[in-house]
């Protein structure tokens, strides 16, 4: 029985170091140079008083930032928004998306390891 108290014991462990890990975003606030263009997809928060957009296909110039807003695609001329320069606060950097693909698959992890533990139970 001490095994399988073992393997529960690992299994939380695993499971918490998952979620735990599962929940960072990674935004990194950096200052950056005029004349700056960010790669098409790089998610890019914009900090303007108490509220944030997020943009990507950002470009910066000496007066102005220029974006698309995450939900419509980079190339969507249409959609770009500008906002002065002495407006913005802070610019983060980092990746919306990531959170959510970790914590889609935590079920699934979870699932397994269940499984896994209940077959090593007939041990």
């Amino acid at each position: 029985m001490s095994g399988m108290r073992g393997r529960m014991y690992r299994g939380i462990c695993v499971v918490l170091t998952l979620t735990s890990v599962s929940g960072c975003a990674g935004w990194t606030r950096l200052a950056l140079p005029s004349d700056t263009t960010l790669a098409p997809r790089q998610q890019v928060q914009v900090w303007s008083g108490s509220h944030a957009r997020v943009l990507h296909a950002v470009r910066l110039s000496a007066d102005s930032l220029v974006g698309v807003p995450f939900q419509k695609p980079p190339s969507c001329d249409s959609c770009r928004i500008a906002i002065a320069r002495s407006a913005v606060d802070s610019l983060r950097l980092g990746n919306m998306e990531t959170p959510g693909i970790t914590g889609s698959a935590l079920p699934f992890i979870l699932l397994a390891m269940l499984a896994a533990a209940l077959s090593s139970m007939g041990d």
